[in-house]
């Protein structure tokens, strides 16, 4: 009898070490970061701590350029940075430590499969610099159920329940929706119009273009500003005289385009062509068609870490300082190390290590250094409370900076 009990015993072992070894196997099978993970500081990306279970893995999906491109290494060394800084403090994550897990997955349809790898692993975290239809899918298979991701841009995704107007609890983003463009220019013409009214300009056909110019007409009379919209068919019509004209003959202080490039090129140049007293406002992104325009306003949420020669300093430093690399883009790597000390404020706040703990602190992550800009997160929106962007006027082909406006993210739709 005692033999047999031996015995069972040690087929028990035997099974046990065999459900290990292939656990293993399982996760060396699913390519959570490429075979050979591209050299950070003289060495590949050190999973050890992942597999003996003194680290926290967290993952990161490669931007639209692939980890190679200067963006992708960039954001390499960004979270590594911020990995690094954590492994040297002494209390580090209740004594554990981080690692970035760099993603090679390519396309939306990868992620289901993935996502059961990264589940088992007890991953709670995943930083997305995907963009597109990789980061509608990750918000169709972890809006529910975790893990918690973490949008480096957001501007085109809804991380909001339309059924309660709630964040779903596992989504979060660094950067505010589109329409935070209608908070940035409502504020910067309410500081700018003196007491003359504003005309609004947007196509009805266009939900999107509609829907933005309908909350900047909001902003602005709730800033006590006279503002009107006029409907134009933008899409069929690119002369504006009549509307224009009437604009500026009535005194406006500015007309605010949510039209395209060709329609608002064709409103700044029949107000040139009244005087110029009439200023006009883009509520659209930069592009090179516009560097004719002189005098053109519009705003742009990334150009305050274009134009922060300072702040981009401090991540080159750092890179250089615990890498001996220098980065060819220095506001990617900024990004990175904001999602990264966001992710890992998250995990050191947390009550337990675990899904649901884990995005519980996230929503309330304080002490995000983005630049020189120091970011909390609202739990009302899963976003920053504030962020801020610059406002632009067009002089002499280039884009100079006029200022900046605070946006927040409680006040921006989605």
């Amino acid at each position: 009898m005692l033999d047999l009990k031996s015995l069972i015993k040690a087929a028990v072992r035997h099974f046990s070490a065999m459900v290990s070894l292939c656990a293993l196997i399982v996760f060396f099978a699913f390519p959570t970061v490429p075979a050979t993970a591209a050299s950070l500081g003289g060495g590949e990306t050190d999973l050890s701590g992942v597999r003996e279970g003194w680290s926290w893995p967290i993952i990161v999906i490669q931007p639209p350029e692939g980890w190679d491109s200067p963006a992708g290494i960039a954001i390499k060394y960004g979270m590594r940075a911020a990995e690094r800084e954590i492994s040297l403090s002494r209390e580090g994550i209740r004594g554990f430590e981080a690692t970035f897990m760099f993603s090679s997955v390519a396309g939306p349809s990868e992620l289901a499969e993935r996502l059961r790898t990264w589940r088992g692993m007890k991953s709670c975290a995943i930083l997305s610099f995907g963009g597109g239809e990789i980061n509608d899918e990750l918000k169709r298979l972890c809006a529910a159920e975790g893990p918690s991701v973490i949008f480096a841009g957001g501007e085109d995704i809804a991380i909001k329940d339309p059924k309660n107007g709630l964040p779903f609890q596992y989504l979060f983003a660094l950067d505010f929706t589109y329409f935070a463009r209608a908070n940035a220019i409502a504020e910067f013409a309410s500081q700018s119009v003196s007491g003359k009214s504003v005309i609004v300009m947007t196509d009805g056909v266009s939900e999107r273009l509609a829907r933005g110019a309908e909350r900047n007409v909001d902003i602005l009379r709730r800033k006590s500003v006279d503002a009107l919209t006029y409907f134009v068919p933008g899409a069929v019509q690119y002369q504006f005289n009549a509307q224009v004209q009437e604009a500026v003959s009535e005194g406006a202080g500015a007309i605010i385009s949510w039209l395209g490039y060709l329609s608002s090129l064709s409103i700044w140049r029949t107000a040139q062509l009244g005087g110029g007293r009439t200023e006009v406002y883009f509520s659209g992104t930069k592009d090179s068609i516009l560097l004719d325009a002189d005098g053109l306003v519009l705003v742009d949420k990334d150009d305050i870490m274009n134009l922060n020669e300072e702040g981009q300093r401090v991540i080159i430093t750092k890179a250089r300082d615990l890498f001996a690399r220098e980065l060819a883009a220095p506001v990617a790597a900024a990004k990175a190390y904001a999602l990264a000390k966001w992710a890992i404020i998250g995990f050191v706040s947390a009550g337990q290590i675990n899904a649901a703990s884990v995005a519980r602190a996230l929503s309330v992550a304080d002490g995000i250094p983005l630049m020189d800009e120091t970011l909390s997160i609202d739990s009302r929106t899963n976003r920053p409370k504030s962020r801020k962007f610059a406002v632009l006027r067009v002089n002499k082909r280039n884009y100079e900076l006029v200022t900046s406006v605070d946006v927040y993210s409680i006040e921006v739709i989605e």
